[in-house]
């Protein structure tokens, strides 16, 4: 028979102990429930809580990565446009090679666009995907030059 201490009603961080679940890891050790003081529940190993593992329900994680998400994002917008958003590298799934191109199957046209001050400006549809790269080009000049002049490279 396994001696099991009870936990019932010991806090541990900002978890409070409810009961012992029914519930299993996937280790098949019983877990106990807990509430945490933002009011969420979560189920948590005798030896996790015991070694300081667990000490909310993950809501102290998620507001400290939002607040620092939000001070970068803060940090790094200048007049609701964003400076690293401006240098971001070429996605994946691009087809064209340049950023703010793309092929418009309906169209059967290059349509160029630009990113500025948190809205997407249509900058016009080619035939030639040279032509909507320049398009991209100059717009580039225009909208995002001043932005990035005096930054590091």
């Amino acid at each position: 028979m396994v001696r099991r201490i009870d936990l019932t009603g010991k806090m541990f961080g900002d978890l409070e102990v409810i009961r012992l679940s029914d519930r299993r890891d996937k280790n098949n050790n019983l877990l106990w429930e807990c509430l945490c003081t933002c009011g969420k529940t979560t189920h948590v190993p005798t030896g996790s809580l015991n070694a300081g593992y667990y000490k909310s329900c993950g809501c102290k994680r998620v507001a400290k990565r939002n607040k620092g998400a939000l001070k970068h994002i803060a940090a790094d917008r200048i007049d609701g446009t964003r400076k690293t958003a401006l240098k971001a590298k070429l996605h994946k799934d691009n087809k064209s090679g340049h950023k703010g191109v793309i092929w418009m199957e309906s169209r059967q046209e290059w349509k160029s666009y630009i990113g500025f001050k948190g809205k997407n400006i249509t900058l016009g549809y080619r035939k030639n995907k040279e032509d909507a790269i320049t398009l991209r080009k100059a717009a580039e000049e225009k909208y995002h030059k001043p932005y990035l002049e005096g930054q590091d490279e």
